[in-house]
């Protein structure tokens, strides 16, 4: 069984169709065992294939099957439940439910900290004392995301003195990062900026997460109109991401940097900067606030190269309505997040319904055998007495008869 799930992952990405029947041939191995535990495991299975396969809905009601199996079986494993919260986490967040994932990601973390309390040694060997970090961190990116600033500061605080403690340059530019983030949606631009530079200019953090922290500073001093500086922090993030960094990242400093430009009045460099971004990353048909790059060129090409205006005008209208295309299609066959949830609570509901009925039926069983047996006995006994009866009528009409026949006889003996 557990060798049909490892071939089962081990495929999704090339065959899965092919992934999935393998896992259910081993959750059907496993229900006929009355492997609980096995069951959890396919059913977990079926749950990664789901988020590997982007089909969320599915992959949530089976991550839900195995918690709920999980509950119930007598193997204790803290870990499995633990993941398992995590990626139904993922999912209500991939759905913008970012108060239903916080519960999830807080329920993830009380079975984490169970299991490092209870096998240290094995979440030591494992790497498994990462997830007192991952989980609270995600938790408060949640709390952020749906606006609860005070409750994911106070998370991100306790982290970042975690990491300076642990001397965790990674966790300490994320927290920072996000810390800033939060100061700068609250228009607390002198301590954002701090937070930024904690990881911008720190050399043992991760390159990546510098030109990050490098690119936020410079939006700071936008904000603040110190233009000097804004351009200097975007051109050392840019030199940073052209070395560490993905093209879409280098994209996103290039607009930003020739927004710059053009607010300065200097529409040359402003020209220069987003016709290199256009020819750095081919995808940005797929997001508009990468395609209003057009739109920029379109309007600063209009006093001095008008076929150049055209030709960018042109681009941002097409891709405007090809991503108004996509959108609505999206609409029409992606389900919201009302939809999804309503969809979820009634496949999980039925299933409660009739494992409730299940459950009733193996209870009372015994009585309705009984039920059954005496309801036999009550049509045989009321056939047997219909059955007397009835041959009580015949026997009292075959006398009747023989009368009528002995009368007749009698009296042709008398006429004779």
């Amino acid at each position: 069984m557990y060798d049909l799930l490892y071939d089962a992952e081990a495929m999704i990405e090339e065959n899965p169709e092919q992934s999935i029947k393998l896992a259910q041939k081993a959750f059907d191995m496993a229900r006929a065992k009355s492997d609980m535990y096995g069951m959890v495991t396919a059913k977990a299975t079926f749950g990664f294939i789901g988020m590997s396969t982007n089909d969320y809905e599915s992959s949530f009601i089976n991550y839900s099957d195995a918690l709920e199996y999980l509950d119930k079986c007598d193997t204790v494993d803290l870990f499995k439940r633990t993941i398992i919260l995590n990626n139904l986490a993922i999912i209500r967040s991939s759905y913008d439910d970012h108060d239903g994932a916080v519960d999830l990601y807080r329920e993830a973390l009380k079975s984490a900290q169970e299991y490092v309390t209870n096998y240290r040694e094995i979440a030591e060997e494992y790497g498994d004392l990462q997830l007192l970090i991952d989980l609270p961190y995600d938790m408060a990116t949640e709390l952020k995301n749906d606006g609860k600033y005070l409750e994911a500061g106070e998370i991100l605080v306790d982290l970042w003195e975690q990491s300076e403690f642990r001397d965790d340059s990674v966790l300490l530019a994320k927290v920072v990062i996000e810390l800033g983030l939060i100061k700068q949606e609250n228009k607390e631009y002198a301590g954002a900026g701090e937070f930024f530079s904690i990881a911008a200019f720190n050399e043992s953090v991760d390159p990546v997460l510098r030109s990050i922290a490098m690119h936020n500073l410079a939006e700071i001093y936008v904000a603040q109109e110190d233009y000097s500086k804004a351009d200097r922090y975007y051109a050392e993030a840019l030199e940073l991401k052209q070395e560490h960094s993905s093209k879409r990242s280098q994209f996103i400093t290039l607009l930003h940097q020739g927004e710059l430009y053009s607010i300065r009045g200097d529409q040359v460099n402003a020209i220069a900067k987003w016709e290199t971004a256009v020819n750095t990353f081919d995808g940005i048909k797929n997001d508009p606030d990468m395609f209003i790059v057009y739109d920029l060129l379109q309007k600063a090409y209009r006093s001095t190269d008008l076929n150049k205006s055209i030709e960018y005008s042109d681009l941002y209208a097409a891709n405007f309505k090809n991503w108004m295309t996509v959108q609505s299609s999206q609409q029409d066959s992606a389900p919201t997040l009302q939809a999804f949830n309503s969809r979820i609570d009634t496949i999980l509901a039925d299933r409660a319904l009739k494992a409730e009925r299940l459950a009733l039926l193996r209870q009372y069983w015994p009585l309705g055998v009984v039920a059954l047996l005496l309801i036999m006995l009550f049509v045989y006994v009321v056939q047997l007495s219909f059955n007397k009866r009835r041959e009580r009528v015949l026997v009292a009409n075959l006398k009747a008869d023989r009368a009528t026949v002995a009368d007749e006889i009698l009296n042709r003996i008398r006429r004779d």
